[in-house]
């Protein structure tokens, strides 16, 4: 439900649409035919409180969820351009406690899930809601619902060129991503090897998103 605007939007959160460097966004890039494939929110200008949902390791292709986000996870380690754009979203105090209190929720926390059968139907279903699980841009349309920035168009049929238009007036950066965001070096998490942890946790993983996008879906 859209939170109501009762105070002077004192604060801000950030959003950061990009082109990531891996094959499953170059994939969303070409068949959808989009600029951005990925859409993240910040809590701070420096961008270092960064949250996204997506894989938490590389490897890990199947338990995605919401993760705090690093410059390498961007760069793949190459010095190849990264474009990304930045927004910022002017909000109440009360309203950016809302948002750092909804991220807190669910960072990290297993409950919520990557909606990965949306991503790979959408050319065909244009997206489709489960209970406790989002895409990267659904989340960011979420929060952006509820803080009274977007219509009542269906969250999950957004992808990250859709708020390009309706947050333009907010632009704050746009260029290589190396310009709007520090590397903090090696992401040991992220760059974590293969192991047998990642096979039947991801097979566990898609069970369970298999099961909610039969049994769980949510209407609008």
């Amino acid at each position: 439900m859209e939170r109501k605007q009762r105070e002077e939007k004192t604060c801000a959160v950030y959003i950061l649409l990009t082109q990531t460097q891996t094959k499953f966004g170059r994939c969303i890039r070409t068949v959808a035919r989009q600029r951005y494939n990925h859409a993240s929110i910040a809590l701070d200008s420096d961008l270092t409180r960064l949250y996204a949902f997506a894989r938490p390791r590389h490897y890990d292709l199947l338990r995605a969820g919401l993760v705090r986000e690093s410059l390498e996870r961007y760069t793949m380690g190459n010095q190849r351009p990264v474009p990304a754009v930045v927004y910022r979203v002017p909000v109440t105090e009360e309203d950016y406690c809302w948002v750092m209190d909804t991220i807190e929720k669910m960072v990290d926390n297993p409950e919520y899930m990557y909606n990965l059968f949306s991503v790979l139907t959408y050319p065909f279903l244009k997206g489709f809601s489960v209970n406790r699980a989002y895409t990267c841009v659904e989340f960011v349309a979420y929060l952006l619902f509820a803080l009274g920035y977007l219509g009542d168009k269906p969250l999950c049929e957004y992808k990250p060129d859709d708020l390009v238009p309706i947050l333009e007036h907010f632009l704050m950066y746009q260029g290589d991503i190396r310009g709007c965001l520090r590397g903090s070096g090696a992401d040991s998490r992220y760059f974590a090897p293969m192991d047998s942890g990642v096979v039947v946790g991801g097979a566990r993983a898609l069970l369970r998103i298999t099961k909610r996008s039969v049994f769980d879906r949510v209407e609008g």
